[in-house]
């Protein structure tokens, strides 16, 4: 079997890659993270999280920009409806401390971090797992029995270790920059193709002079993060842009097989994140653990076959697989509305009382979508109101409300 220097070889310092190294390291495992940056969590993103998550993954104190229990829907007209509820349902957090403090524990737990250091190949076979990686124009090799793929959406490695897709994988393209404001309290949210094509903007405050303002859709984006800065510099919502737009890749839906010989992916790599919003935090932790606990269980065995690790696949199904299928399939339907239907939408909500209803119902959740997207939709009215748009969301609507949960 030859001379392992590790047991677990973990590629990418995100939220899932440091949560499963505090997991694994903490069993005894001697245990190594490679990421290219030297900045532990520096990745684009918006910060939000809801509260599950951060019941399960308690961030400090410090780490907590605002607490979200409500939130203003722009329509495509520019009408404003606040959707509020009465407890905090969401967290905006400080990111890169956040996912900072996860790899401090790991380390802390015994990880060694290796930083810097960006993976050129990897080399799976029967004996184990060569990882090559380069820093300061230098080559290190790392062996190991198993190797986890952290390293974020659409990552290269994956071809490495028999994992790539390929082009036929969806996504979105996230954009997004960091601005200063006058006293802006809450989030907001801006829909119609205008302000992104099939999807939605946000404000997002992270103190009382910061916000970041982006927008996410699976159409090519040419100019909208820009138009949508000026309407909101002409509104006197923004005052000046702090860091330029930035764009980066989200997954839409998730790998066919999230695992191999010796391999796991999680969290983006793996192509797990909210169909809905983009988001993928609370994906990312949770695949970290399902990925620590199996690999942990074929550590004991010695035993690191496909046959193995599939059970890593049953894990996340069973907590995800629903979820991505109603979310998808409800990006899909809002993909196809215009902007006069999102407009019409928006009002028979909020005048028919049903938005309070949804608001107050247990199925609502900011981690969760799928349950709240099937109450709207068998709704005896709306559902029928937004068949009338047209056949095709008819029949879309009639296939998501067969689905049980």
């Amino acid at each position: 079997m030859g001379v392992y220097l590790y047991d677990v070889i973990i590629i990418g310092a995100g939220p899932g890659g440091n949560i499963a190294a505090i997991r694994l390291a903490s069993m005894g495992h001697k245990v190594v993270l490679l990421d290219w940056r030297k900045i532990v969590g520096d990745k684009l993103c918006t910060g939000i999280v809801g509260k599950e998550c951060v019941e399960k993954f308690p961030p400090n104190e410090t780490h907590i920009h605002q607490e979200a229990r409500c939130a203003t829907v722009v329509s495509p007209a520019g009408k404003r409806y606040q959707v509020a509820k009465e407890q905090t349902q969401a967290y905006i957090i400080d990111r890169v401390a956040y996912v900072d403090s996860f790899a401090k524990r790991a380390i802390g737990a015994g990880a060694t971090y290796h930083l810097g250091y960006k993976v050129t190949n990897i080399d799976v076979s029967t004996s184990g797992v060569i990882v090559t990686a380069s820093s300061a124009s230098k080559n290190y090799f790392y062996k190991a029995k198993m190797v986890i793929i952290a390293s974020g959406f659409a990552s290269p490695l994956l071809k490495m270790v028999g994992l790539h897709k390929g082009l036929n994988q969806e996504y979105l393209l996230g954009e997004q920059a960091e601005v200063s404001v006058n006293g802006l309290e809450n989030t907001e949210v801006y829909l119609g193709n205008k302000i992104s094509p099939g999807s939605f903007g946000w404000l997002v405050p992270i103190s009382d002079s910061k916000a970041l303002v982006g927008l996410i859709s699976r159409h090519k984006l040419n100019g909208h993060i820009k138009r949508f800065l000026d309407e909101l510099r002409l509104e006197r919502k923004v005052d000046e842009v702090i860091k330029p737009p930035k764009r980066w890749g989200i997954p839409l839906t998730p790998l066919s097989k999230t695992y191999g010989n010796r391999v796991i992916a999680i969290g983006d790599s793996a192509g797990l994140a909210k169909p809905t919003t983009g988001g993928g935090i609370y994906y990312a932790l949770r695949t970290g653990e399902m990925a620590a606990e199996v690999i942990g269980q074929a550590l004991e065995l010695d035993n690191f076959t496909e046959t193995q690790l599939k059970i890593y696949q049953s894990k996340w199904k069973q907590v995800f697989g629903r979820e991505l299928l109603i979310g998808y399939s409800g990006r899909v339907m809002y993909e196809t509305l215009k902007d006069s239907e999102i407009e019409k939408i928006l009002n028979v909500i909020s005048s028919s009382g049903l938005q309070q209803e949804l608001m107050d119902s247990p199925d609502f959740s900011f981690d969760w979508h799928a349950k709240i997207i099937l109450k709207a939709l068998r709704h005896r009215y709306l559902g029928s109101y937004i068949k009338s748009f047209s056949p095709i969301l008819a029949r879309m609507i009639g296939r998501i409300v067969k689905s049980k949960l």
